[in-house]
This record gives structure tokens, C-alpha cells and sequence, in this order.
């Protein structure tokens, strides 16, 4: 946050979350490979249990006054996955009321059509018997906190960027080894999902305001026609 660019930048990716739940150290060392650092068992870089009062500030600048968006990952709905969730967003914006987003909601619709948030594929292991959570609550919609209309923090419970790091880090092995393949297969849906999260960020807001921006890849008919004068439908852009 002390970086120059802070405030240009139109989405920030707030995790890991401080205080949020953690997968226990047996659980950890029974799923996931150690010599990897595990996606559901992140913290804050500087391993501080709150934001100093000079990063509430900023982040406060950049959300409110600024127009920027952020996004957070959590492991599910329950009240224990969603306590540093919510401790954070008692610091920087207690005047705010997290609630649901609809499943209606534009940011579903900004590129990919989707009927509302995709569901996390792995819910829990089972390992020598044993089940293992690794996502909390059931399915339903995603949360966030909207600010002058817009919607200026998403709260992913369904944790798609998990599902994108899990094809790539491929967090689990032994007996669990074939789990991987389930992230990996689903990671396409949850990169069209992260898709409509980024272009409704830079569409909105006031760091990065492209809500009449056309891009020049997706909207040439021809090389004979040139630039159409309005943006697609979303059946034409796909």
C-alpha cells in the first residue's frame, strides 16, 4: 500500500485476510503438500493481526474517494469463515453495511453471462476416513458493500481465485493428488467469473472509468467495415 500506484490502480485483491479462518496444521500436513505454500492457509505478509491506522486511511481514500474496488476471498459463509472478513471491514468502513449481492446484480453480466456466482467444486476431502472441510456454509450469493451505487468491495465466499491458484500451484498429493484435477477442470468457469470481476471494476468507479471504452479486438466486424459504433451484446461478444 505504500507503493506510488496505489491509487491508480482500479481492483485491489485483498487477500490474504487478517484474523480469517485458518485449515488446522494436522489438517494441513495430511492434504496439502509441504514443500508448497497452501492456498487455503494464507496470512498477512507482515503476520499483523489488524491494518495500522495509516493503512485504513489509505484504503478508506481509495475506496470511498477514489472509486476503487476491492476484492476478497473467504472459505465459505459461516460466521468463523467469515470473521476476519468482517473484522476488516469493521476497520475500514464501519459506515457501510456488508450485505448480499443478487444474483441479477451487472457484474455477472459484464463480459460472460452468468446466472449469478459459480460454486467452489471442492467442498471437503476425505482422507483415511476422515472428512476434511475445506469450504464452510452452503452456496449462496456473494457478498459486498455498494457506495454511491456501485459496488465497491465483492466478498467472494465461493473463492474462484482459489480455484485458479489451485491449478496452478496443484496444492494436494498422495492419495489426494487426483483432487487437482477437479480444479483444474473447473478453472476455465472461475476465470470467466474473475473476468466479469475485473472489466466491472474498470468500468466503474472513478481510477479507471472505461464504461464507453469499445475495445478494437472484440468489437471489429471486418477489416472492410471497421469499428462498430456501440458496444456488443454479450451473445456477440462470445
Amino acid at each position: 500500500m505504500k507503493d506510488a500506484a496505489f491509487f491508480e490502480t482500479p481492483i485491489l485483491f485483498m487477500e490474504p485476510v487478517s484474523g480469517g479462518s485458518r485449515i488446522s496444521p494436522e489438517h494441513k500436513n495430511r492434504v496439502f503438500n509441504s514443500h508448497r505454500v497452501p492456498i487455503w492457509n494464507t496470512r498477512r505478509p507482515s503476520g499483523l493481526s489488524k491494518y495500522t491506522d495509516t493503512e485504513v486511511q489509505r484504503l478508506r481514500e481509495y475506496v470511498i474517494n477514489r472509486g476503487g474496488f476491492l476484492y476478497i476471498a473467504t472459505h465459505g459463509t459461516t460466521d468463523n469463515a467469515m470473521k476476519g472478513t468482517r473484522r476488516v471491514l469493521r476497520d475500514l468502513l464501519p459506515e457501510h453495511p456488508l450485505g448480499l449481492v443478487p444474483n441479477d446484480h451487472p457484474i455477472y453480466n459484464t463480459y460472460y453471462s452468468l446466472n449469478g456466482p459459480l460454486r467452489f467444486p471442492l467442498r471437503h476431502v476425505v482422507y483415511s476416513g476422515i472428512t476434511i472441510p475445506l469450504h464452510f456454509g452452503p452456496y449462496s450469493e456473494l457478498q459486498g458493500i455498494t457506495i454511491d451505487g456501485r459496488l465497491a468491495v465483492l466478498v467472494d465466499t465461493e473463492q474462484m481465485m482459489h480455484v485458479i491458484d489451485g491449478k496452478v500451484q496443484k496444492p494436494f498429493y498422495g492419495h489426494l493428488y487426483s483432487q487437482n484435477q477437479v480444479l483444474e477442470e473447473f478453472a476455465p468457469h472461475a476465470a470467466r467469473h474473475m473476468i466479469n470481476i475485473v472489466i466491472y471494476a474498470i468500468t466503474h468507479g472513478n481510477i479507471s472509468d472505461y464504461s464507453n471504452y469499445v475495445p478494437e479486438t472484440v468489437l471489429k466486424d471486418s477489416a472492410d467495415k471497421g469499428l462498430r459504433k456501440k458496444a456488443p451484446t454479450v451473445t456477440q461478444k462470445l
